[in-house]
């Protein structure tokens, strides 16, 4: 038996082993996590970097659940104190408001990485309907938590949600009375309901059924993604807004996620049909994919119909967001300054989809010359680059760590949030280095020789 000290990493692997052996009888480790030797390329695991910013989100939410309160006259002033008085709450609220952003961007990026790659043939209709349902379920969690802050901008929002409610055939009237309640004073507390509990743990028991057993976590990217987080909030925070008043006459747009619902809304079209009737279309459209494509190719390039269909959703959903931030100051009414002429947007539309069609039947789907593929040579670090290269991204982390510190001490929250979010990012870089020259070291022929055993 060797008596040779333990390295760290031995004692990490010890400290695995024994936690496993432990949780062997839990469900928890019905999902076998792998953490990867070297790089990876994250469009494979977009969904588990999607549940690493849903675990961001209720860590940060929760320390706002502290501070926030919900109630008509006091939750526009209490997220004011929680960006101006309670101690790290300004970090707290942009690291929750970016992470909501970056939640949809990612499911969205997710949705289209498996519909391209062809992920949903493979018996993973289950996987494919619940993710539909979860990116449903993720914009409704951003919508029902940006109108907690009673702004202006809420406002608008939470008028759009209430009318397309009302304007529900057969069932609208009944149900908007149960969701939106008597007025502000009691959509507050629904939303707030709904927000932090009713639609995560919806969420949540469709995780269970949407996460594979076999997923990917890979530290480095974890960090630069969480550290991106923080470096955006720095860089872009999130501005209060003013406070509700229907008396002021200022016109917004919500946010992004939005802007395509309300571009629709704003052609002067019936109103359910624009904003509820044509993207529940567009979702079951997507929902049917599975059932539909019976095909056995899974390449996009061996699917022209559905790529096609699915690079002219993408035009369309881009088109749709542009267009919904686009307001008209040269008009002098707030009607006119937001109309869309109708036959200019949905002819727009239909010429757009058209030209996605055209694209990949002519250039993406255009079968090419075969060619002897190239194995791409990997980059290997030599043990001087290596050490200069730790050495210097260690000095880099330790010095924006201290920045993060003095800048917060001296209330630069937002350059302390930036120099934060360096710091996590330089971390998951020493984290790929290390890993970078263990894996290097273990490629390496062993220099020692055995001693030759006489018989």
């Amino acid at each position: 038996m060797s008596d040779r000290p333990k390295t760290l990493r031995d004692l990490g692997e010890s400290l695995y082993k024994w936690v496993v052996d432990r949780l062997e009888r839990t469900p928890f480790l019905s999902f076998k996590f792998t953490i990867p030797q070297q790089y990876l390329s994250p469009y494979g695991y977009l969904g588990t970097l999607t549940t690493v910013t849903f675990i961001v989100l209720g860590i940060s939410g929760a320390f706002l659940m502290f501070y926030y309160r919900p109630d008509v006259e006091l939750a526009w002033l209490s997220v004011k104190e929680i960006e101006e008085e309670v101690p790290f709450g300004f970090i707290m609220r942009n690291l929750h408001y970016h992470a909501s952003n970056l939640m949809v961007l990612l499911a969205v990026a997710h949705l289209y990485y498996q519909y391209f790659s062809g992920r949903y043939k493979i018996k993973n209709e289950v996987l494919w309907v619940t993710g539909i349902l979860l990116g449903i379920l993720t914009v409704l969690e951003a919508y029902t938590g940006y109108d907690l802050i009673l702004n202006q901008r809420a406002l608008l929002a939470i008028n759009i949600g209430t009318g397309l409610t009302f304007a529900a055939p057969v069932i609208g009237p009944s149900v908007a009375p149960i969701l939106i309640g008597g007025g502000l004073f009691d959509l507050i507390v629904r939303f707030y309901a709904l927000h932090v509990f009713i639609i995560p743990m919806i969420m949540l028991v469709l995780m269970a059924f949407h996460i594979p057993r076999f997923l990917v976590l890979d530290i480095p990217i974890v960090l630069v993604l969480v550290g991106g987080i923080f470096v955006a909030g720095g860089m872009f925070p999130v501005h209060l807004g003013l406070r509700f008043d229907p008396s002021l006459p200022e016109i917004t747009v919500p946010e992004w996620y939005l802007t395509a619902i309300y571009a629709f809304i704003r052609t002067g079209t019936e109103r359910f049909f624009s904003g509820a009737l044509l993207p529940l279309l567009f979702t079951i459209m997507f929902l049917i994919i599975p059932f539909v494509d019976k095909s056995r190719k899974l390449g996009w390039r061996d699917r022209p119909f559905f790529t096609a269909l699915g690079i002219s959703s993408i035009i369309l959903i881009i088109f749709t967001t542009l267009w919904g931030f686009y307001v008209d100051f040269s008009q002098p009414t707030p009607f006119e300054q937001l109309y869309i002429e109708p036959t200019i947007f949905y002819g727009s539309i239909t010429a757009l989809t058209l030209l996605g069609f055209f694209i990949t039947y002519r250039f993406i789907t255009k079968p090419s010359p075969p060619r002897r593929p190239t194995p791409a040579k990997p980059f290997v670090l030599s043990s001087k680059g290596l050490l200069v290269a730790t050495t210097v991204v260690f000095a880099l982390m330790v010095l924006t760590t201290l920045l993060a510190f003095q800048t917060y001490f001296a209330n630069m929250q937002n350059v302390s949030m930036f120099n934060m979010g360096m710091s996590l990012i330089l971390f998951g870089l020493l984290l790929h280095l290390y890993r970078h020259g263990i894996s290097r070291v273990a490629k390496q022929p062993s220099t020692t020789q055995q001693p030759e055993v006489k018989a």
